[in-house]
């Protein structure tokens, strides 16, 4: 996910770092040891803190680990909502959240939309985090990690080796999200011990953009307009937790997981922070604008006002010259293909004045797409949205239009001629 933490003074943390590294570090070791170091209480101060061999690190309450999941945002890096891990050490005061995302983009959608930033673990005390979310009026709910001290210890020291390497790798929300990571954190400290997910896991085997579609039914624009980022890479699915990318999916598969025959989360969520469910609060969907221009595209056949054809080409090269960029020139992840390309590209513009030799075929290609597109959403496989094959009908009778008005003008003109 898209890093939430910029929002955060780095003053605030980065003196923070190093130390969190070193003191989790003698936390997990085994032996017996007296040290002197300084940490960083709630008002902000250092304070020296001795660490002696009195206490039991072999205590299952020793460290707490648990799944920290946000609500959904309502832009879009934050429409699927957060996922981190929080690990707490009670013996000694400390309580942090690790989360796995990228840059902030707010100010930087050109380098998201041509994968140019990168994404690593990034670390903050909870109390922190959860003010960032009240602030944004987003619930943030817990989930304790029903794991043996030795793998919570040994899942912090994987998660420090993590923060150390810092913010390297490009952003890539499929391969690299905040619930794909998390899960590949937990599994690291497993070892080889398994996750067992239930039989459903594994029978209904679901697809990223499914899993998207899913849990994003209150936000239409930000589906619809995902289905334009997200290229077919996202279409292949998947009969492991490899399609947990949402966060609250990987929330409902792990309260059915087992570890060692026990289940993976401990109780039932604690509300850290209190949301508001997330509503769609406007009549104005993707479905009532592609409805609309199809109505306008029809009543056009009749009122022929040729600066409404256009205006939907001119819209249709924008969205296709977006389209070609991201496929052709663009480092995001899962950019490589798109089916949206077929109807949405830059080619009819570019060859508009020979369309009498090309729109007729364009238009076969174009009812071919809108069949296929139907008929795989109608079987539950899902590559885009209806709206999506409504606009590209529009735009198919558009074509058809053009070929036969040409045809129309030519025969006018032999006859004129004769």
């Amino acid at each position: 996910m898209v890093n939430i933490l910029s929002q955060i003074q780095l003053t605030l943390i980065l003196p923070q770092l190093n130390k969190i590294l070193f003191i989790a570090l003698l936390l997990l070791v085994a032996g017996t040891f007296s040290v002197s170091a300084q940490i960083v209480d709630a008002e902000g101060q250092y304070v020296d803190t001795v660490f002696n061999d009195n206490v039991d690190r072999s205590a299952e309450d020793f460290v707490i680990a648990s799944l920290l999941v946000a609500d959904p945002g309502t832009v879009l890096y934050s429409v699927l909502g957060h996922a981190c891990l929080r690990l707490q050490c009670p013996t000694f005061g400390m309580d942090y959240c690790f989360s796995y995302e990228s840059e902030g983009v707010q100010n930087r959608v050109l380098d998201f939309l041509a994968g140019k930033l990168m994404m690593g673990l990034f670390v903050i005390p909870v109390e922190e985090y959860c003010d960032i979310y009240r602030e944004e009026g987003r619930g943030v709910y817990e989930y304790t990690l029903n794991l043996p001290i030795e793998v919570k210890r040994e899942l912090w020291r994987i998660l420090d080796e993590h923060l150390a390497e810092g913010i390297r790798l490009p952003y890539d929300y499929y391969h690299r999200g905040c619930a794909t990571t998390a899960i590949e954190f937990v599994k690291e400290a497993l070892g080889e011990t398994v996750i067992v997910y239930d039989r459903s896991l594994y029978e209904h085997p679901h697809t990223a953009r499914e899993m998207y579609f899913e849990y994003t039914k209150p936000s239409m624009w930000m589906r619809f307009i995902s289905v334009f980022i997200a290229g077919s890479e996202t279409d292949v699915p998947h009969h492991n937790d490899r399609q947990l990318i949402v966060p609250m999916s990987l929330v409902h598969a792990w309260q059915q997981a087992k570890v060692n025959g026990e289940p993976l989360l401990a109780s039932e969520p604690t509300v850290l922070v209190a949301g508001e469910p997330q509503t769609s609060n406007t009549w104005f969907t993707p479905m009532v604008l592609a409805i609309l221009l199809l109505v306008l595209v029809i009543a056009n056949l009749f009122w022929n006002r040729p600066y409404f054809d256009w205006l939907m080409l001119a819209a249709q090269t924008l969205v296709g010259c977006f389209m070609t960029y991201l496929i052709c020139f663009s480092d995001l992840c899962c950019t490589e293909w798109n089916w949206l390309i077929i109807p949405f590209n830059p080619l009819p513009a570019i060859f508009w004045h020979w369309r009498k030799h090309w729109a007729l075929p364009y238009a076969g290609v174009l009812t071919i797409w809108c069949l296929a597109m139907a008929a795989m959403t109608i079987w539950g496989h899902v590559l885009v949205d209806w709206s999506h094959i409504l606009m590209v009908v529009a735009w198919m009778i558009i074509v058809i239009k053009q070929y036969t008005f040409n045809k129309f003008i030519n025969v006018e003109k032999s006859e004129c001629q004769c």
